[in-house]
């Protein structure tokens, strides 16, 4: 197997801040010792509850953090050691696609405006020929006519538009891979479609690799390679078949407690144990998930298990009795 393009070793990201009372501070593990390879060419989506700490991954990926311990690697080289010339070749090759695309944007800025300064930053075209260098890169996000979107403004584009013209924009570099965060979520349900496939053809026809930061499961599992389950700050199951055979008790949680296309069953489901009296917060050691979980038994109150390999289909679950969470069926 080739290497990794991203590597994380061991990577933790501790955020420290004073009490709201103004006595003592306050520790927040955002991200607690993650081991994670991003393939060249994948799609790796990262999902979990708000908090779990994908956002915090994202920014660590996108060296807009630096880790408080542990290593980031970009083809075998820690990042901590880039220079000035390789960290600029690094943001080249590693882009950002926001949450929310209109506050990306700058709005006293046309898109022509906005795009071109890139294009000449970076001397992607001559001088004469911005404008046509422009609007090929607006139509291959499916933005058509192109020239028409040139001269807009953010608040003359929809959402989709917006969110089309800051993948355009993180595509005009060449990029190896750009790291999504939250993509999908300012956008209607049929947008959200819509960009799935932009998404998808992009990496057909160029090969780029994605890293999606996101709380929909139903999406990701429509265009995941794998997917990465964060719970407090850690992986607890990453794998490409987590979806049909969940090995983690959280993972299952999640995919339970989609919303169902029968209106006979319940919105939520399988969420009673998140409601238990114990389930506000694990005591220190063990498994972090323990006081949510149906399956806990003895073990898992005294340590805290680590990500190993379940089954035959390549998973990795971080739980004691993974095996036989992945055997029971799952209600959908």
């Amino acid at each position: 197997m080739t290497e990794p393009i991203l590597r994380l070793h061991g990577v933790e990201q501790i955020y420290t801040s004073r009490n709201a009372a103004g006595s003592g501070w306050s520790t927040v593990r955002a991200v607690d010792g993650v081991d994670l390879d991003v393939r060249e060419g994948e799609t790796l989506a990262v999902v979990g509850e708000s908090g779990s700490g994908k956002s915090t991954l994202a920014k660590l990926l996108l060296m807009l953090n630096r880790p408080t311990a542990g290593e980031v690697r970009f083809r075998g080289r820690p990042l901590a050691a880039l220079g000035p010339a390789d960290r600029q070749a690094y943001r080249r090759q590693v882009q950002a696609v926001f949450q929310d695309p209109a506050s990306s944007l700058n709005p006293r800025m046309t898109v022509a405006r906005m795009l071109g300064f890139i294009v000449r930053r970076h001397d992607l075209a001559p001088p004469a020929e911005v404008r046509a260098f422009l609007a090929r890169q607006l139509a291959a996000v499916g933005l058509d006519p192109p020239e028409s979107y040139l001269d807009r403004y953010p608040h003359q584009l929809s959402g989709g538009q917006q969110q089309r013209i800051a993948i355009a924009r993180a595509m005009m570099l060449r990029p190896a891979i750009i790291i999504a965060d939250e993509p999908l979520s300012s956008l209607d349900v049929s947008v959200q479609a819509q960009v799935l496939d932009l998404m998808r053809d992009l990496h057909q026809a160029t090969n780029v690799g994605f890293v999606i930061i996101s709380h929909d499961l139903g999406a990701m599992e429509a265009i995941a390679d794998r997917t990465a389950v964060m719970y407090r700050g850690r992986i607890v199951e990453i794998g490409g078949a987590i979806y049909a055979r969940p090995c983690h008790p959280y993972t299952r949680l999640l995919l339970e407690a989609r919303l169902s296309l029968d209106p006979r069953r319940g919105r939520i489901r399988a969420m009673s144990a998140a409601a238990r009296p114990e389930a506000v917060a694990a005591a220190a050691g063990g498994c972090r998930f323990r006081g949510r979980c149906a399956y806990a038994v003895d073990i898992c109150a005294r340590a805290e298990p680590a990500l190993r390999t379940v089954g035959t289909d390549g998973t990795l679950a971080a739980c004691h009795r993974a095996e036989e969470v992945g055997a029971e069926p799952i209600a959908i």
